[in-house]
């Protein structure tokens, strides 16, 4: 009896402990299949993980790509240029840029060195693996072609002189030309600017433009104040999307429709009519508009629903935010299958406790992967990778250049 006893006892608490283990480590909503040392941002063109901050100097791992479940370490060039950057009184100084590189999916994808060189905005231009656009300060920006020997060369972009632009009775510069986006084909660069009203105007107006990167023409749009680009039309690489914001009589923060404007044809119409219910919506994406709805019922604890509306499709889906009464940043995986967020709940002490978590959207299970303080990490920003592979940034709060990646499997099963 005895020997028969002792397995059964022994895989009854093997089971227990493999049980308590998968509860600990969140198992159940998403095993972890990968950790970097180091955080990433991910480049959904080009499948690569980008990682930042980086340190002094250039690492192998600066640049890896996300394949098959794995990643692996994609080589880079180094472009190390100068470009004529303005001070606060317009004065003209060498603005030294060194930035990584690589061609990886047929695109260009960028890293830098924030903390020693000066940061600059990068921009691909569709499909282009020999020129991209470098911005610097909101001021302006800049066509750069690498050439067969690694080296860069520079020519401004956006017409005329910065000295025109500048405010003398102002003690800084006004912004000149702040680039919103650039088309998915690379023909179009949409910028605001200030520029005819830095000195006549209401302060803060703004006018929102295009360049042609064919023909080498700009052209002013309208006026951009108050408006808010949000993406370019799906399929229609010289169309973008965008909206007007205003405040409710209660003081909420409430959108127009969704706009469309046409740079070929050089018209704006309304690309989706917006039920009041959506008013406050918020992007995902470039596909989906999202609210958050809080209901009180009586005599039953409130709820937090999700409200995820397709701008292409009109489809709708709701789910449940389960105890957390504030998400935000609010993302879908690729498959759609899952939501991911950040979300704050009370607990016993009347503590507010944030944690990233996953919402399946078909059978509404819902599971908290971290809570914000983890041990000496903090937990930051996360990013959907293809086949529901969520990744999740720590920054190290005692060593710089210390912070995690951790990469999970997501299924709640």
């Amino acid at each position: 009896m005895k020997n028969k006893t002792k397995p059964r006892i022994f895989w009854i608490l093997a089971a227990f402990c493999a049980v308590l283990t998968a509860v600990l480590c969140g198992c159940f909503g998403g095993g972890q299949i990968a950790e970097l040392k180091a955080a990433y941002f991910y480049n959904t063109e080009t499948g690569v993980l980008i990682k930042y901050p980086s340190e002094l100097e250039f690492e192998p791992n600066e640049l890896l790509a996300y394949e098959n479940g794995k990643t692996k370490t994609v080589g880079y060039g180094v472009l190390d240029f100068t470009l004529p950057g303005r001070d606060l009184y317009g004065e003209l100084y060498d603005y030294k840029i060194k930035l990584a590189y690589a061609e990886y999916g047929g695109k260009l994808v960028f890293t830098e060195i924030p903390v020693y060189y000066a940061p600059c905005e990068t921009y691909a231009l569709g499909g282009s693996v020999n020129s991209f656009v470098a911005a610097i300060n909101d001021e302006n920006a800049y066509l750069v072609t690498i050439d067969g020997s690694g080296g860069a060369a520079a020519k401004k972009l956006f017409g005329g002189d910065i000295n025109e632009f500048i405010d003398d009775n102002s003690p800084s510069k006004l912004s000149y030309a702040k680039i919103l986006s650039v088309s998915p084909d690379g023909r179009y660069i949409l910028y605001s600017s200030n520029r005819d009203y830095i000195k006549s105007g209401p302060a803060g107006a703004l006018d929102i433009y295009y360049y042609d990167m064919q023909t080498g023409t700009e052209a002013k749009i309208m006026n951009f104040d108050q408006k808010e680009f949000l993406c370019w039309e799906t399929g229609a690489p010289g169309n973008f999307l965008f909206r007007e914001s205003g405040y409710s009589a209660a003081g909420v923060r409430v959108y127009s429709d969704i706009r469309r404007y046409s740079i070929a044809g050089a018209r704006e119409d309304i690309f989706k009519i917006i039920g009041e219910e959506y008013r406050s919506y918020e992007m995902i994406g470039a596909r989906y508009i999202y609210i958050i709805e809080t209901l009180t019922p009586e005599n039953e604890p409130k709820k937090t629903l999700v409200h995820i509306f397709d701008i292409y499709s009109e489809e709708t889906i709701t789910a449940s935010a389960g105890k957390y009464s504030v998400i935000w940043n609010v993302k879908l995986s690729e498959n759609g299958e899952y939501l991911g967020f950040l979300g704050s709940y009370i607990n016993a002490m009347g503590i507010a406790i944030p944690e990233v978590v996953t919402l399946n959207l078909e059978t509404n299970s819902i599971a908290a992967h971290y809570e914000q303080n983890e041990g000496e990490y903090y937990v930051g920003t996360f990013f959907w990778l293809p086949d529901n592979i969520l990744g999740v940034n720590f920054q190290n709060t005692n060593e710089l250049f210390k912070d995690l990646c951790r990469l999970h499997k997501i299924n709640h099963k």
